[in-house]
């Protein structure tokens, strides 16, 4: 296709673009769309699961080294994975056995900037990262769905 200037542009037959972002620095109700097993850069393991914002603002992935060759690395991964199946109320955050089982997990991410990088063109930048996981609350003063409140007090 060659380019013959805008006013010949011819869009009838384009998709519109999903119009997702990244999430930004605050908190999200996200839900796991998605979640593979991928390789890293260093030859270990980690699992991606890509959350979405239910109210559609955007989306971040969450990875967790499972495998690598610091087991500090590991340890964190593993730390994280835990928060986030308990958080979503996963039915055996201890054993979850099927990696499908993760998906459409609920539960809020706490984002913020993560560590500066280079980026290829030389320049130092900064993107937004999952901080942490926390319970879906579901009530007007932050308890979660989980908690129960004694109203029997009488103060």
């Amino acid at each position: 296709m060659s380019w013959n200037g805008f006013e010949s542009l011819d869009l009838s037959k384009v998709a519109e673009g999903s119009g997702s972002s990244r999430l930004q620095k605050g908190v999200h109700h996200v839900r796991c769309v998605g979640v593979e097993i991928k390789e890293t850069s260093t030859g270990g393991k980690m699992i991606q699961a890509n959350l979405e914002a239910m109210d559609g603002t955007g989306e971040i992935n969450a990875n967790f080294n499972v495998q690598n060759k610091n087991p500090q690395a590991v340890e964190i991964g593993m730390r994280q994975l835990k928060t986030f199946l308990v958080a979503a109320q996963h039915p055996n955050p201890d054993k979850p056995a099927d990696i499908n089982t993760l998906k459409h997990l609920e539960c809020n991410v706490v984002v913020d900037l993560g560590k500066p990088w280079k980026g290829d063109n030389g320049e130092m930048r900064q993107s937004s990262e999952v901080k942490n996981f926390k319970p879906v609350t579901n009530h007007a003063d932050g308890a979660s769905s989980s908690s129960k409140m004694d109203d029997d007090i009488p103060f």
